[in-house]
């Protein structure tokens, strides 16, 4: 199916895989609506600590890098959109300016900054 990813619901940065090599961008908690809390690595084809989220529960689950994570529950949450580039196919140039600021204001703040740095 190919790569597949998330925006992070707290700080709207995107979850990338590990080839990308930013740690801070793919170690992540992946919250369920039923309470389920996963913890781990998100490989990119919809697994987290080797969890496959590949399925029903994709279209709700919450990512939270784990760096921001700071208990918060899946109510308390917006909901992760969508990763433009799948998790993989941006410009490292929009990877280093999203470690650089650490957060985003909002989804429309991660797509300006994807619009000017990913080379799409």
């Amino acid at each position: 199916m190919g790569f597949f990813s998330k925006v992070c619901s707290k700080t709207y940065l995107p979850v990338t895989n590990p080839h990308k090599g930013y740690p801070d961008l793919y170690q992540v908690v992946a919250l369920l609506p039923n309470g389920t809390k996963i913890e781990g690595e998100y490989d990119g084809y919809g697994h987290v600590g080797g969890v496959n989220l590949n399925n029903s529960r994709w279209n709700r689950v919450k990512f939270v890098l784990k760096f921001a994570y700071d208990g918060e529950e899946y109510k308390d949450l917006p909901r992760s959109h969508n990763e433009l580039a799948q998790g993989f196919f941006m410009d490292d140039q929009f990877l280093d300016y999203c470690m650089e600021k650490r957060t985003l204001i909002s989804y429309a703040g991660y797509k300006k900054a994807f619009e000017q740095y990913a080379n799409w």
